[in-house]
């Protein structure tokens, strides 16, 4: 019976992990515990980053709204005035249609009583 040989990758397992350790950052390194002071400036200032925030945002919301409505009176002011300019033309236009069949119709009577008043005149005399 041959003998197994012993496997070697603890070995080197455990020195990838002590290579891994060796290769720890400064930055990534914890530091000392924090002063009151520090800590509550710190808080201070996050807290005054989280109101800018907010108040930012509620002026860009703000901005938006008026944006929109602002839009939306214009699209009303246009069709607003689109509206009233073609009213107004298609009264004009109907009305002089009126006078136009008015005055046809006027001069045809005119034409009709003026035959039969000839008619008339020429049985009287004929």
């Amino acid at each position: 019976m041959a003998m197994k040989k012993a496997r070697t990758s603890r070995a080197k397992s455990g020195s990838k992990t002590a290579k891994k350790g060796a290769k720890r950052s400064p930055a990534k390194k914890k530091r000392g515990p924090m002063t009151m002071a520090s800590a509550k400036r710190s808080a201070s200032k996050r807290a005054a980053t989280a109101k800018k925030k907010v108040a930012t945002a509620k002026k860009s919301a703000k901005k938006a709204v008026t944006r929109a409505k602002k839009s939306a009176k214009k699209v009303v002011a246009t069709a607003k005035k689109r509206k009233t300019p073609s009213t107004f033309a298609r009264v004009t236009r109907v009305a002089k249609e009126v006078v136009q069949q008015a005055t046809s119709a006027v001069t045809e009577g005119v034409e009709t009583v003026k035959e039969m008043g000839e008619n008339l005149v020429e049985k009287v005399t004929g």
